[in-house]
């Protein structure tokens, strides 16, 4: 019998006790990557906007948050990172990212990195209903998209078709990754340097995946592939932590210390049984 989300959610809380008390997440130095996708008052997928505020607030007071561009380039240039550091990313390009996260973003004086599915912005499909756990949200639309970005925030490429590159070939791979890049840049006028994977998890990219972002100029590449240092990730493998709606400000903040670093081993373990 398959457990309920709630209670999933109850079993992942007491193995972080566990993890936790075992001092499993013992890093002294934390880079960490928040993987949010929509923030909503009332859709029942979406992050609360009055708890989104309250993880930031702890974010800017516990953390230096910076922007994935600032760390690829003390990466670039071996520079020493702050002992704590956080990004921030929302992935897809869901309308209430601008109406409910960046006014809170923007209260604090935060940055973050939005990657959009560009055939979703477009309003060529609605992918919704393929991942069904945001159906119905509305996407961002262009002058929104720019706006954010003018103002502190980046933006990075998803795709065009939100496609499982993994499940493409060579030629598809080429065409999703090359359109969201060339329709991000010529909309906003400057290059893109960052993307995510959809979906993300260890079994969804390849190396060959990997070398048409290098030849496409891309800097990074974020997975969803669960972890809180990233100091010393493929720069095109970076690890995320995946921020959810029934998350308290507890399991917040147990995330960004590390003690859910068990859901990688999960993670892998599926990937392993998925071939």
């Amino acid at each position: 019998m398959s457990l309920s989300l709630h209670n999933k959610q109850k079993v992942k809380r007491l193995v972080s006790l566990a993890y936790r008390r075992l001092g499993l997440n013992g890093a002294q130095h934390l880079s960490i990557i928040l993987n949010y996708h929509s923030i909503h008052p009332t859709h029942h997928s979406s992050t609360r906007p009055e708890d989104f505020l309250a993880q930031m607030a702890f974010l800017k007071e516990h953390f230096a948050v910076i922007s994935l561009r600032g760390f690829f380039e003390a990466r670039a240039a071996n520079r020493t990172l702050p002992g704590k550091v956080a990004m921030i990313t929302f992935d897809d390009g869901y309308r209430d990212n601008y109406d409910y996260a960046f006014p809170v973003l923007q209260e604090l004086g935060l940055t973050a990195t939005v990657f959009l599915a560009t055939g979703f912005i477009d309003g060529e499909l609605d992918i919704t209903r393929e991942w069904g756990d945001y159906q119905g949200l509305d996407h961002l639309n262009w002058r929104q998209v720019k706006e954010m970005n003018e103002n502190g925030l980046h933006i990075g490429a998803h795709t065009h078709t939100h496609s499982i590159l993994s499940r493409l070939s060579s030629d598809e791979v080429e065409k999703e990754i090359f359109q969201s890049k060339h329709i991000i840049e010529e909309k906003l006028g400057e290059r893109v340097s960052h993307f995510a994977y959809p979906l993300g998890q260890p079994h969804t990219f390849e190396r060959s995946v990997v070398d048409v972002l290098r030849r496409h100029g891309f800097d990074l590449a974020c997975s969803t592939i669960w972890g809180t240092d990233n100091r010393r990730t493929d720069m095109f493998a970076l690890r995320r932590i995946r921020i959810d709606v029934d998350d308290s400000i507890a399991d917040f903040i147990n995330k960004v210390y590390g003690a859910w670093d068990f859901v990688r081993y999960f993670q892998v373990l599926r990937a392993y049984g998925s071939r």
